[in-house]
């Protein structure tokens, strides 16, 4: 019995050390099974291995290897204490931890019941869609006229003919088709007067961004619950999750002596005002004094670049709010989360370091790139040889305006219609570029996925004819088509800045990947691999379809 327990631990541990033996060894560091086969899990599908089997093995081995060569000369060259190295880091995690932080501790107080939903559905009436007739005109006088023939006896139908600036109205007696109740306050619909307008009557005088017009539903049929119920149910937490956050908010500013430093606010609108930031990129000045978290103007500059909002401090009596939401909030809520312990779990230390390795990955890879001003010569001779690159293929050239409002819409096209430019109204489109365009834009075919009902219109339409509005996503779409451009390599003098960026990021590439092959060699002897434990750490099941 003694021989046999004896010879049983033995297998045991021979067992154990067995599946504890490592796949490879750099040196004394060992890579188990477990460590690689999370790499490998990790991976996007576009790094995945295009190999298979033992050759799809060595590529992850090798991929593996490579990262813990070039992270250990990072270390060696001292990149992992640039203080750029853990700003990233941090930013990274606070923005991971307020996401951690709203959904274990405040989403569940917000949570919506499925009776609210269908509550909510009844009462708001997305349970119908309604078949919408209106009149638009452009002033509050024309609208006057518009109801008194109505009340006069004149049918809609004959009254939209003679008077609705919507083409779509005039053309159809009126008519603009079924509408839900998501629909109505985009078109000027009042959520009240689409709950409650009774079939046939006709509303009162409503205003439609500048300009006027009445409307009447003629027809009502019944939605599916299904269709609405994720937005219902989603507009119902945003709104309870507001709520609970400004309370919680409430109370954790309460539990913190936090100030305002009006010093520090003024250094900061004064610098937007004279339109010279340049001093705030640095400045340790506190701007807001918190018990253990003390925030600098520099910081709070950050802040608002990375959300686009430094425009915020234009308006003085907008910018404690601004600053507020912007900065003051995170901050808050991180240190709720520290109270909780989020930045000591041990899956946040994993996440962590797994961050801290990306943002060091990106630094000896700019690093090993760092290359000379390129010479002119060198950016020419690039673009001869690679004009594959910069081959522009056929496009339709138009003038567009991407109007938010669809009044606004119909007032443009009649001025364009009248002699203006498309120019004259970039300020007003939605298209951010449009002013630097001057409001001409070209559009591919394969440009249909991303603008499903434009590009199809542009196609169709005849050059030089006035289109629209066309109700597009993000507004609606005035538009002429100029003429078709040919499929060519575009010239030099447009691409020049782009070829350069080009060539350098091939050099880059270039210098990464000498790097790479240079540590190889000088570690190769320091590398071992059990091709046996690689086999069995990575199954089929796991390197299959890589």
């Amino acid at each position: 019995m003694g021989l046999f327990f004896i010879l049983s631990f033995a297998l045991w541990i021979s067992g154990c050390a067995e599946k504890n033996r490592p796949i490879a060894t750099i040196g004394e560091q060992a890579i188990s099974a477990e460590q690689l086969q999370g790499f490998v899990q990790r991976l996007n599908t576009g790094l995945k291995s295009q190999s298979s089997g033992q050759a799809a093995r060595r590529e992850y081995l090798q991929s593996f290897i490579d990262r813990h060569l070039l992270l250990t000369d990072a270390t060696e060259k001292g990149l992992d204490t640039l203080r750029a190295i853990d700003r990233k880091v941090r930013e990274d995690m606070d923005a991971r931890i307020l996401v951690l932080y709203r959904a274990r501790f405040l989403a569940p107080q917000a949570e919506v019941s499925e009776k609210e939903v269908r509550r909510l559905y009844e009462e708001e009436g997305y349970n119908r869609e309604r078949k919408l007739n209106a009149i638009l005109v452009s002033t509050r006088a024309e609208i006057e006229e518009v109801v008194a023939k109505l009340q006069a006896g004149q049918s809609f139908a004959e009254v939209a003919r003679a008077h609705s600036l919507d083409d779509r109205s005039a053309g159809n007696d009126g008519e603009l088709g079924f509408i839900g109740r998501e629909a109505a306050p985009g078109l000027h619909v009042p959520a009240e007067i689409f709950k409650t307008l009774p079939i046939g009557e006709i509303s009162q005088p409503l205003p439609a961004g500048r300009s006027w017009h009445v409307v009447r539903f003629t027809e009502d049929r019944p939605t599916p619950y299904e269709r609405y119920r994720p937005l219902i149910e989603n507009t119902l937490f945003n709104e309870r999750m507001n709520q609970v956050e400004s309370e919680h908010l409430e109370k954790l500013q309460a539990s913190t002596d936090t100030k305002l430093d009006p010093t520090s606010l003024s250094l900061m609108l004064n610098a937007m005002r004279q339109r010279n930031t340049s001093t705030l990129d640095s400045s340790s000045a506190i701007l807001y004094h918190l018990d253990n978290d003390p925030i600098t103007v520099s910081a709070a500059w950050r802040a608002l670049q990375r959300t686009n909002s430094q425009r915020s401090l234009n308006d003085s009596l907008r910018a404690i709010d601004e600053l507020d939401y912007w900065i003051l909030r995170p901050v808050l809520l991180r240190s709720g989360a520290r109270a909780e312990g989020l930045y000591d779990d041990p899956e946040i230390k994993r996440v962590e370091k797994r961050i801290r390795e990306a943002a060091l990955l990106n630094a000896i890879r700019a690093h090993a790139g760092a290359t000379d001003l390129l010479s002119d010569a060198e950016v020419w001779a690039f673009y001869e040889s690679h004009p594959e690159r910069f081959y522009h293929e056929e496009s339709i050239q138009v003038e567009e305006q991407l109007i938010n409002d669809l009044t606004d819409a119909i007032e443009i096209k009649e001025r364009i219609s009248a002699g203006a430019g498309f120019a004259e109204f970039a300020d007003r489109s939605v298209r951010r570029s449009a002013i630097n365009t001057k409001a001409r834009f070209h559009f591919h075919q394969r440009d249909k996925a991303v603008y499903p009902q434009l590009v199809p219109a542009v196609t169709a339409a005849e050059p030089g004819q006035l289109m629209g509005p066309l109700r597009v996503q993000g507004g609606y779409s005035i538009f002429r088509v100029e003429g078709l451009n040919p499929g060519s390599v575009e010239p030099y003098e447009l691409v020049q800045n782009r070829a350069r960026a080009l060539l350098r990021r091939e050099r880059e590439n270039q210098a990464f990947n000498a790097l790479v092959k240079d540590l190889r060699q000088r570690h190769a002897d320091r590398i071992t691999i059990d091709e046996e434990r690689l086999r069995e750490a990575l199954p089929d099941s796991l390197v299959s379809g890589s």
